[in-house]
């Protein structure tokens, strides 16, 4: 058996060096078929497949409590509101828990870090001292955080750096080990450094540091470690041996819901109304897999990965398409051969075998090249993105990969081996019995090519389609009008507040840079904002209103943000009514704010919304003062409508961190002085460092990388499988013509002219492309409603989109016969005749 399948080898071998140009082209199709769909893989196996890089990650379970969250509730990217416990009651579950070898407690947080005169801003987790103990991790310098750090009163301050920040800033220096760094102002002490690999316990983060749990007073705004309202650590723990997760459930669930109705409840009850008090007591511990980590709604990632699947997946299907046309082809030219080794013997199995070990050596090249494609996919998918992005996503040639491609690679040879196979046994056969000594054509291999290639047509009109509506969309989303003027305007974070800054430290802080801003040449504007637009981000609060009356079951939710002097007028935002802010409004003034329209129409205030008294606290008459009315303006997303808001001074608050916005005189370049900048800021305090520094243009490509992704390799695949249909389309009407020789020497001969060739083949050509352009509208009509979450002012419906991928498709689609029509054309018969 080994034996007749190294011949078989040897032979495949043989064959496909025969034709180099031929097996070349077949192999670099399958390997941009296969590649494309290697790098999604990656992506899809990093964000939704891929287990933490831990040991026996499936006894891992994550913690939820689902019910009311009275007080103060703030949840990351590691999951949603039931995911996050309060610093106390998450210590009284460390002390009755029964079921876990070890609790964990967890949560993700922003540093200043200064080390050696420099300091940078990034990201890390407190961790409690079960995390590593639970996850069952080896330091690969130094040693790992443990219970015995995270006690109250412990004198030393900690910390352990990410393998990956260790490499990255610190050079993978071991002499880092017992030196000391600065977080947040406070001097701590490295003593080990994680593993290679682990990047922490939830997929969508890749986390810098890791500092003990009881820092989090003296690192975080989460100062008081005894409130029971401020909700904010996410927990997981490792199962005892012989434990299954339903046991472990209810094994915790009777002392928990005792905890809560003992200790918890009791300190929750003042400022709980009674139904609100009866919905506490019924909170309960629901325990869910842990293997992946910790994720947040992954829907819209979801969504977004299986469309690039599919239309990868499309791009491999005309890929396989093309290979198969070219092997058909082979496999006619090879009927004389298979009807001798019939004719000798050999079995249709044996046949069979011999013909899918070339297609699946021809698909082994094709899946070692998708290696490099992949890589060069993920190359230019990484740019797309900023770079916090790039690094979760970033390309990893493992196992499951490695698996993938394989499979894919072998699936692949199966697709299009299967039909040259049957074809030339089936030839061979009737080659055999009419002792024929060469391949002829039959009007079956010839409807099968032209099949294939319609096939080509379709997909390509398919992904074509989808790639214009996502270009409309995009541009669309450009054009919209955001309510604030974008030329010009710039935007920087600081965060003092991280550098232990107190609040009457930050607001002077924040007027000398204000100050020394409005002094930079080019500068035309000045002000600031607590909240960043178009990040993803948002506060907000339910309203009372002077004379708006709502039912129990009514939406009164307004978005907020707290700004500077002349914010609307450096955004560009029109002042309606009233006035803006001035240096006057401080926190020993009366309370005031200014409201966009969207808020005056939600709480039926109208154009007479100045003077009105709106409140945040409910039970509480409303105690400030509306002072000015303001155009709608976008918030947190490009894609939305701008919601109701309300904007207050923020002097009158207590603002850790300001986000800076910077117009530049009218035809200036905001370069030099987002150049001049740090040099400013530094000017204060060099130890502050400065955050997301860029354009306004900049920060509206950063809120739309989504789209910008799925339409960049969707019109880049659109093109690429464009080129491959219109290759399979040149390759199947060149071998028509060259079959049809004799039929068109005779054509020529009885009269038929050049022009009346030329069209024949034009007519052929159009038959294909225009029944498989209008397949094609029809599947991309399906395939955007699978994209219709992600388009913008644009619907899967859209005339100008389908007709145009139709009408260019057709056009690409004649122009791959022309040069066949030509060469039928210019047949001379009478050398066509003798010829046969």
């Amino acid at each position: 058996m080994l034996d007749t399948l190294l011949q078989d080898i040897r032979h495949a071998v043989r064959f496909l060096g025969r034709r180099p140009l031929v097996t070349g082209v077949a192999a670099l199709s399958l390997a941009l078929g296969i590649g494309v769909n290697t790098a999604i893989f990656s992506v899809f196996d990093r964000l939704l497949l891929s287990r933490l890089p831990v040991p026996a990650p499936e006894e891992l379970v994550n913690l939820t409590s689902p019910g009311p969250h009275p007080g103060n509730t703030s949840t990351g990217s590691a999951g949603t509101a039931p995911a996050v416990f309060t610093y106390p009651l998450f210590r009284d579950l460390e002390r009755i828990q029964t079921a876990f070898t070890a609790l964990a407690g967890f949560r993700d947080i922003s540093g200043n870090v200064r080390y050696r005169g420099d300091t940078a801003s990034t990201r890390g987790l407190l961790v409690s001292g079960g995390y590593f103990t639970a996850l069952r991790l080896r330091p690969a310098l130094g040693r790992l955080l443990t219970a015995d750090d995270d006690r109250e009163g412990t004198a030393s301050d900690l910390v352990v750096l990410s393998h990956t920040y260790w490499t990255t800033r610190f050079a993978a220096n071991p002499a880092v080990l017992n030196d000391t760094l600065t977080l947040n102002g406070v001097p701590m002490t490295i003593v080990g450094v994680a593993p290679e690999g682990f990047k922490g316990t939830s997929t969508q983060d890749v986390e810098r540091f890791f500092i003990p749990l009881r820092m989090a007073p003296r690192v975080t705004r989460w100062r008081d470690t005894t409130s029971r309202r401020d909700w904010y650590i996410y927990a997981l723990g490792r199962l005892r041996p012989g434990l299954t997760m339903a046991q472990a459930e209810g094994a915790m669930r009777p002392p928990f819901q005792a905890l809560i109705r003992e200790v918890d409840l009791p300190a929750q009850q003042a400022r709980l109304t009674a139904q609100a008090r009866e919905e506490y007591g019924k909170r309960t511990l629901v325990l869910s897999p842990g293997l992946r980590g910790h994720t947040n709604d992954q829907t819209e990632t979801r969504t977004v990965l299986s469309l690039l699947f599919l239309v990868t997946g499309f791009v491999l299907l005309i890929a396989c398409a093309n290979v198969a046309n070219l092997l058909l082809v082979r496999a006619t030219e090879r009927t004389g051969e298979i009807g001798v080794r019939v004719a000798l013997g050999a079995s249709s199995l044996r046949v069979a075998r011999l013909m899918f070990t070339e297609a699946s050596l021809l698909s082994l090249l094709g899946g070692l090249g998708a290696l490099v494609v992949a890589r060069l996919t993920m190359a230019g998918i990484t740019r797309l993105l900023p770079d916090a992005d790039a690094e979760i996503v970033a390309y990893s040639m493992n196992r499951d990969v490695l698996l993938f491609t394989a499979s894919l690679s072998l699936a692949t040879a199966v697709v299009f081996g299967l039909v040259p196979v049957l074809h030339a046994i089936r030839r061979g056969a009737d080659g055999a019995h009419a002792g024929q000594a060469r391949a002829t054509s039959t009007r079956g291999v010839m409807r099968t090519r032209a099949l294939l290639a319609g096939g080509q047509v379709t997909l390509a009109t398919a992904l074509l389609a989808l790639a214009g509506l996502m270009v409309l969309s995009l541009a669309n989303l450009a054009r919209a009008d955001l309510g604030v003027n974008r030329t010009g305007l710039s935007v920087f974070r600081i965060v003092p507040v991280l550098n232990r800054y107190q609040p009457p430290q930050s607001l002077a802080l924040f007027d000398k840079v204000t100050g020394a801003l409005q002094q930079t040449p080019g500068v035309a504007s000045v002000s600031g904002a607590t909240l960043r637009l178009l990040d993803d981000s948002s506060n907000g609060a339910d309203m009372t209103v002077t004379g708006f009356t709502h039912g129990p079951d009514a939406d009164t939710h307004a978005y907020s943000s707290d700004v500077g002097e002349r914010y609307f007028a450096t955004l560009g935002i029109p002042l309606i009514a009233g006035r803006e802010f001035t240096t006057a409004d401080t926190a020993d003034s009366r309370p005031v704010a200014i409201v966009n329209e969207a808020f005056a129409r939600k709480f039926k205030l109208g154009r007479n919304a100045v003077g009105a008294r709106i409140g945040t606290t409910e039970g509480r008459p409303p105690d400030i003062e509306i002072v000015g009315l303001v155009a709608d303006a976008a918030y947190e997303s490009a894609r939305e409508a701008p919601p109701p808001q309300f904007f207050r001074p923020y002097r009158q608050g207590a603002p850790g961190q300001l986000t800076f916005y910077v117009r530049t005189a009218p035809g200036m370049d905001p370069a030099p002085v987002l150049a001049a900048i740090p040099p400013l800021v530094h000017r204060f305090d060099p130890n502050l460092p400065i955050e997301a520094m860029r354009t306004m243009d900049e920060q509206f490509d950063d809120s739309t990388t989504s789209e910008r992704v799925v339409m960049t390799l969707s019109a880049s695949l659109a093109a690429l499988a464009t080129v491959l249909a219109a290759v399979g389309l040149y390759a199947v009407l060149a071998y028509s013509i060259s079959q049809r020789i004799r039929e068109i020497g005779i054509r020529m001969a009885l009269g038929a002219r050049g022009s009346d060739v030329r069209r024949m083949v034009l007519a052929q050509t159009s038959r294909i492309a225009v029944t498989a352009s209008l397949i094609g509208v029809a599947l991309a009509i399906g395939l955007a409603r699978v994209a219709e979450a992600m388009l913008y002012g644009v619907t899967p419906l859209d005339p100008r989109v389908q007709g145009g991928a139709a009408l260019l498709m057709l056009t690409i689609a004649l122009g791959a016969g022309l040069l066949p029509a030509r060469r039928a054309a210019a047949v001379n018969p009478v050398e066509a005749l003798r010829a046969d």
